[in-house]
């Protein structure tokens, strides 16, 4: 079963958020969601305590979103899913694990700061 949405939503906060990591390291918007989702399910939050997005900016269509690591997402997020019986929106999921995420992921100036991501 497929459940990644057809396009994901990053919050304004976390567009302005990865332009600025964009603008200092050259990662593009779309590698910095990937990683905010994976910073985010490697925290294992309960979905209801996850952040909310105060509101929503750029969408990325999925197969830019996920690119070829499309079935590896699809896995993490319906293990996710079936761990935390989220019974939701899966594409409100998404932008509320891209939201946490970023938060986790710090700030980002120069590339060595991204050794802080892994």
């Amino acid at each position: 079963m497929n459940c990644l949405p057809n396009e994901i939503t990053l919050s304004t906060k976390a567009t302005h958020k990865f332009s600025y990591v964009k603008q200092k390291v050259g990662i593009t918007p779309n590698i910095m969601a990937r990683v905010a989702i994976f910073k985010a399910l490697e925290s294992d939050i309960a979905p209801e305590l996850l952040e909310t997005p105060e509101s929503l900016g750029q969408k990325i269509p999925k197969d830019i979103a996920f690119g070829e690591y499309g079935d590896i997402f699809n896995f993490a997020i319906k293990q996710y899913i079936d761990t935390h019986s989220y019974s939701g929106d899966v594409k409100i999921l998404i932008s509320n694990l891209i939201e946490t995420g970023a938060y986790k992921i710090g700030n980002i100036k120069k590339p060595q700061d991204l050794e802080c991501l892994f």
